[in-house]
């Protein structure tokens, strides 16, 4: 599949009246506006009956009339963005079936549900490419006269300006859409034609929606928005996990590893046998998540200590490389499976409607501190038992209590007064998180190199350069542990003043 297109673009609205204005004035960078050829769309869009895709800001269509030819794109939301950005994939197919990779692009938001004609749309398109200095391309602005068809009806017609980038940033294109502005139009909110097209149902809400538990709400409004958290960060990230994107995979990890975290920090507040049941298939899916993931970090990390040793390690890294494309491989046929859609149905309702229990009906404040209690307890009980000459594993250990203390604070922080204070204690055992981490990382890479080295004929080179390597990751070792004490004093001190206060 090839690699996204990213689609920057500042929509207008314009009256019938109106009229384009100057645009190579001094001030706004553009010395020459060229003509292009004018266009005759016909977009086709796909969604699920109840327009699951447009309302989480997605589109999916088939178009002829461009000067590519008949195509289906797909277009995904970039996180962060305000929808002036978005992602742009695109396949070739007939306009009779969604191209089998752009339905799997688009799994998580649709699931079952059949991906259906919902709109259809007739654009005239004026089009002019907006120049600099050398010719180079600015932006291309594009003039669209729009018709909402039923069939060959006419049920509506509006117009707008799109001001697509070729290159710069959009803050850089503001001058010029401010001009247009002055001309007559309006700068409008960032919503693709279809969904304007398709009415006030795909403007709905999507299935899962970012909500926030205050410190006067029931408890179990903390437990909706930890589940819509980690629901929403599991189903966004879907796609760039499916593409190979590492930061998509290792977010998909964090929601699985969070949702169960959450569901363990909300056991009391949980009907148990519900709350055991997704915890199961959660650590099902995290765990196909996590052995790509660990090899990611793995060669990464090596690749970036051993840059001077990389010739001569080659063995190490193709069986790394190896082993992780084989977990790849076992993670996608796993999204493809029924058991991966029954999880994200059972997500998507559990965080509109959780079972718990009756104390969840109390208010946060009196139920959700006690809930960090006992993580905080379990972390520090390990940690101040923890000395220079004890092994590997303790460390490790340790670190698995300090990611569920974090997790517990950051789960229950927007819930409790003093929520300041709690992720300031959450980001502490981040940080306590993260240093044990390196000395999982380097203890993880010692055992595989020993491994491979019992595996490769008589190498010389090889031997000489893992002996090498082991040192490095033994140093690291040395180092983390040699800088646990002050971490861990500095994040005792306050979880002291936190967890007591509370």
């Amino acid at each position: 599949m090839p690699p996204p297109v990213r689609e920057r673009e500042l929509k207008l609205a314009v009256a019938e009246s109106f009229m384009l204005p100057d645009l190579t004035d001094d001030g706004l960078g553009v010395l020459e506006v060229r003509e292009l050829p004018e266009l005759d769309l016909r977009s086709t869009y796909h969604d699920t009956a109840d327009l699951r895709l447009a309302r989480s800001g997605v589109t999916l269509r088939y178009r002829t009339g461009d000067d590519s030819g008949p195509t289906w794109t797909l277009k995904l939301r970039v996180e962060g963005s305000d929808g002036t950005e978005r992602d742009e994939h695109s396949f070739p197919g007939s306009p009779e079936e969604v191209p089998a990779d752009a339905r799997r692009l688009v799994a998580a938001i649709a699931r079952r549900e059949p991906l259906v004609p919902v709109a259809s749309l007739h654009t005239r398109r004026q089009r002019w490419l907006l120049l600099a200095d050398g010719e180079a391309p600015l932006a291309e602005l594009a003039d669209d006269e729009v018709s909402v068809l039923d069939r060959d009806r006419v049920l509506s017609r509006f117009r707008e300006l799109e001001l697509e980038s070729r290159g710069p940033e959009l803050k850089q294109l503001r001058p010029v859409a401010d001009r247009l502005r002055r001309a007559g139009a309006v700068l409008a909110e960032p919503v693709p034609k279809a969904i304007r097209a398709m009415g006030p149902r795909a403007d709905a809400q999507p299935d899962v929606t970012p909500l926030t538990a205050r410190p006067g709400d029931p408890a179990a409004d903390a437990v909706k928005a930890a589940l819509a958290a980690g629901t929403l960060r599991l189903i966004e990230n879907d796609p760039a996990t499916r593409l190979g994107d590492e930061e998509g995979l290792h977010q998909m990890r964090v929601a699985t590893r969070r949702l169960r975290s959450d569901l363990r920090t909300f056991a009391a507040l949980l009907d148990q046998a519900w709350a055991d049941g997704l915890s199961e298939e959660l650590l099902w899916l995290g765990g196909l998540l996590g052995s790509v993931r660990d090899l990611d970090v793995q060669i990464a990390g090596l690749e970036t200590r051993a840059a001077d040793l990389a010739p001569a390690l080659t063995p190490l890294f193709s069986r790394l490389r190896d082993r992780r494309d084989a977990a790849r491989a076992e993670l996608l046929a796993a999204l493809e499976s029924e058991r991966y859609v029954d999880l994200l149905d059972r997500l998507v309702q559990a965080q509109r409607d959780p079972l718990v229990s009756p104390p969840a009906e109390m208010p946060a404040t009196e139920v959700l501190p006690r809930l960090l209690e006992d993580p905080w307890r379990k972390l520090e009980r390990r940690a101040n038992a923890l000395t220079p000459d004890d092994p590997d594993t303790s460390y490790h250990a340790v670190r698995i209590r300090a990611k569920r203390a974090r997790y517990a604070a950051e789960a229950i922080a927007p819930a409790v007064n003093g929520s300041k204070r709690v992720e300031t204690l959450a980001g502490r055992a981040a940080d306590l998180q993260e240093l044990l981490g390196r000395i999982q990382d380097a203890v993880v890479a010692e055992q595989e190199i020993v491994r491979v080295l019992g595996q490769v004929p008589r190498d010389a080179k090889f031997a000489l350069a893992a002996g090498r390597l082991i040192e490095r990751e033994r140093g690291a070792i040395a180092e983390a542990r040699a800088a646990f004490p002050d971490t861990w004093k500095r994040t005792r001190r306050l979880a002291a003043k936190v967890v007591e206060k509370h």
